[in-house]
């Protein structure tokens, strides 16, 4: 049996995993949220 092999031999390029993708959007949008928070605390005193 023959094993079929790529012309070149460059890495494939991976994508990032969607649930990588989410949990960094989570962090920016919670992180967004606690500056906010804490911008409006400041600024309400």
């Amino acid at each position: 049996m023959e094993s079929i092999r790529p012309d070149n031999t460059d890495p494939v390029a991976l994508r990032p995993a969607p649930n990588q993708l989410g949990t960094i959007v989570l962090r920016f949008i919670g992180l967004l949220a606690v500056a906010i928070a804490v911008l409006a605390f400041v600024y309400s005193r």
